[in-house]
Formats: C-alpha cells, structure tokens, sequence
C-alpha cells in the first residue's frame, strides 16, 4: 500500500512540473531576457538585427485613445492590451509600421492578433499603402508589421519579422498574413 501512494504522488509531482513547466506565463517566465524589456528597446533590438534602412520614430500608443488604436492596431477596442508602441517611417509618404504590443494575458494573444488583421487600415497613409503585411505572435506579444512592397531595398516584412523570430529563439505562436 505504501509503495502504491508514494508511486501515485511521484506520478502526481511529475505531472504538475510538466503542466506548470510549458505554460506560457505574462510577459516572463519562459521568456527570453531580449523580451522582458520595455517594447521601445525591443524594437530598437529587431532594428538592430534586420537592418531597416528607414529614419524611423517610436510612440507609444494611448490605450485609452480609441481613435489612435483604430488608426495604429485596427482594433475597436484596447481592453485586453497591457501596452503598445507604433514604430513609422518619419517620411509620410513611406508605407511602412510596426506596431509591437504586449497583451493582459498570453491566452488572449492568438484573438487579439485576428482582431489586429481584420481592423488594420493598409491605406492609413495618404498616397501610398502597405500591401506587405505580417502579425506574429509569441507569448504576450504581438507584432504587427505592414510595409509598402516598393521599399523592399529598405525593408520587407519578412525581414522584421526574422529578426523578431531570433530575439523568441524558437518559432512563433501564431503568423497571419495579408
């Protein structure tokens, strides 16, 4: 009898460390150290890597400005969004935005990511659209990049989201793509 207890709580133990081992945790745990930061430097970190030739300016997003998140992430609502950053070309009339945003709860990622891509304006600017457009996620991050294909000497799409992929160390949760 005490040999089937001890082996029923060893089971027991061994489950736990597996389940609470691969869950995904809010903005830490299994996260890498390149991911934890605050979403400014990590942008600055995928420029760094994918070697975008643009003069590019970082704003964080109001959340509470629901007109901003429309314009910035597509979404009608920000609720389930802890934080964001728009990164633009400075040049008007250069299509290109990358919108990194960090979400309440790694669950909620996958559904904010579709709202993202389902709202999204790829005409937000005045002459020129972003017909190059991808939204990755991992963990409670969502990176949303759309780039007019014209630019590709400058940048693409694939490029940022490479060089997102290196700083995850691993494949993303979710890539959607338009």
């Amino acid at each position: 009898m005490r040999n089937k207890i001890s082996a029923i709580f060893i089971l027991v133990a061994m489950f736990m460390v597996l389940v609470t081992g691969c869950k995904k945790t809010e903005g830490g745990g299994n996260m890498p150290e390149a991911l934890k930061g605050d979403l400014t430097s990590i942008i600055g970190t995928i420029y760094e890597k994918a070697k975008v030739d643009l003069s590019l300016g970082n704003t964080p997003i109001d959340l509470t400005n629901k007109d901003m998140v429309k314009y910035n992430m597509g979404l009608d609502d920000a609720s389930k969004v802890k934080e964001a950053v728009v990164s633009e070309a400075m040049i008007g009339s250069q299509a290109y935005s990358l919108v990194l945003a960090r979400v309440n709860n790694a669950a909620d990622a996958e559904a904010v990511a579709k709202d993202m891509l389902n709202g999204i304006d790829q005409r937000k600017w005045i002459c020129v659209m972003a017909d190059d457009l991808q939204i990755v996620t991992y963990n409670d991050l969502i990176m949303l990049v759309m780039v007019d294909s014209n630019l590709k000497d400058a940048v693409t799409s694939q490029q940022v989201a490479d060089a997102f992929k290196e700083m995850c160390g691993t494949d993303f949760d979710l890539k959607l793509s338009k």
